[in-house]
């Protein structure tokens, strides 16, 4: 009976390690998705929180110091007058090179120095099979 009560235990604890390993992954890994008038509406809540934000390189923004890999630019809202300026380190992406270009920024919201702090930016690309516009 002894053997069998310090399985149960073992299983027990093992199973419950397990969830929770599971549980810190899935918060971990979760983030809210944003456009920047929404990001925006909810920045004071989510100071320092990771999230996703999508929106439009606002032409004529874009700073490169490539001594520092210090990449700095501003979003707007293709929707509405709401900007944002982001701040990123390493080298920009390759298609980020037109200007208009779609991106969703990753990373966290500074709110004292009212700066998005990006760890990962993500150039979206237009489709190339998307019925242009007056094209029948």
């Amino acid at each position: 009976m002894r053997g069998k009560t310090k399985v149960l235990v073992v299983s027990v604890l093992l199973l419950a390690s397990f969830g929770y390993l599971v549980f810190i992954g899935m918060r971990e890994g979760s983030m809210f998705y944003l456009e920047v008038s929404e990001f925006r509406a909810q920045a004071e809540h989510l100071d320092g929180r990771k999230v996703r934000v999508n929106g439009e390189v606002v032409q004529g923004s874009v700073a490169y110091d490539p001594e520092t890999l210090r990449l700095a630019f501003t979003l707007k809202d293709p929707k509405g007058p709401e900007r944002l300026n982001v701040l990123y380190r390493g080298a920009p992406p390759d298609l980020m090179q037109k200007d208009g270009v779609t991106l969703v920024a990753e990373g966290a919201f500074d709110r004292k120095r009212d700066l998005f702090v990006s760890r990962r930016l993500l150039v979206k690309c237009p489709s190339k099979y998307e019925k242009k516009e007056g094209a029948s």
